[in-house]
């Protein structure tokens, strides 16, 4: 699998993976998510329309890298446009939960949106997952 991060501003970037994401390339995409956490990146758009493949433990790195950006007062969103991951997405209940959606601009636009929400809500009850 390859990953590269595409910095937007200072809060939100944008991490593409292509190939396979399953048990033994998922941690390295989880690495490099965390490391853009930790830099305070805390909006982050997952961009898989490279994607080939994605087992259990990969969307498990999607669905805990959504709830730490929540948590650090952003959000996730998935770009993913292959109709085998979607279905991934279907099945397992995490298509609203990860904000998938068919490309980078439209998750650009949803982030957007969960963003100048949470500015309505001034600090508003979040629940976690």
């Amino acid at each position: 699998m390859r990953i590269e991060i595409d910095p937007i501003d200072d809060r939100t970037a944008v991490c593409g993976a292509s190939g396979e994401l399953d048990a033994y390339t998922a941690p390295d995409l989880r690495d490099a998510l965390d490391e853009q956490l930790e830099a305070g990146v805390s909006w982050i758009i997952a961009d898989l329309k490279q994607l080939t493949y994605l087992d259990s433990t990969g969307l498990g790195i999607l669905v805990g890298t959504a709830k730490k950006c929540r948590q650090a007062g952003g959000d996730l969103a998935v770009a993913c446009d292959r109709g085998n991951l979607l279905r991934i997405f279907q099945i397992s209940g995490t298509e609203e939960i990860l904000n998938v959606v068919s490309d980078v601009d439209a998750a650009r636009a949803r982030l957007q949106e969960l963003a100048q929400a949470r500015a309505g809500d001034d600090g508003g009850d979040e629940e976690g997952e």
